[in-house]
């Protein structure tokens, strides 16, 4: 039970740690943009939750932003809850870290991915490139996180591939 507890209190660390490492990008991207500093979700709400399709209709007030954080902290926390629970596994049974590096290598790319095609639609709202800095910024920032907290998983993965050479 306690290493369920363990994995569980960390994956949420871990979707957390994520979460507001894009919230503070943004925030800080819509400042120095001049913006107000919840525009990127009320943007992202009003397009997501309420058909906007143009900067000019973005709903004022807080039922955009809420709803779109409440959606992108929902989906952090399963993200979390899912590389903490692969590295509890990789903890129990060490050859597996070759696996979890490839379905955190492919989580990557299929986040890309999905978060391409749910903004196509919004691509002239809103640019790539930032989107994708904030998702490697929360990726290296979680990954972080977990890494500090695995240490010794770490470790012994490197000892394990500087033997294979």
């Amino acid at each position: 039970m306690e290493d369920r507890a363990s994995w569980l209190v960390e994956g949420l660390v871990t979707g957390l740690v994520g979460y507001f490492t894009v919230v503070v990008f943004f925030l800080i991207t819509n400042l120095a943009a001049g913006h107000d500093p919840f525009h990127t979700p009320a943007l992202l709400g009003s397009a997501l939750f309420f058909g906007v399709r143009e900067a000019a209709s973005v709903l004022q007030g807080p039922a955009p932003i809420i709803a779109y954080n409440g959606v992108h902290m929902v989906v952090s926390v399963l993200i979390g809850l899912g590389a903490a629970w692969l590295v509890f596994q990789t903890e129990k049974n060490q050859p597996l870290w070759y696996v979890v590096f490839f379905i955190f290598l492919m989580g990557f790319i299929y986040s890309v991915v999905v978060m391409g095609v749910l903004a196509s639609e919004l691509a002239h709202l809103l640019s790539w490139s930032p989107i994708l800095l904030a998702n490697a910024l929360a990726g290296i920032a979680a990954g972080g996180y977990l890494w500090r907290r695995h240490a010794t998983l770490v470790r012994r993965a490197s000892e394990e591939m500087a033997g294979e050479h």
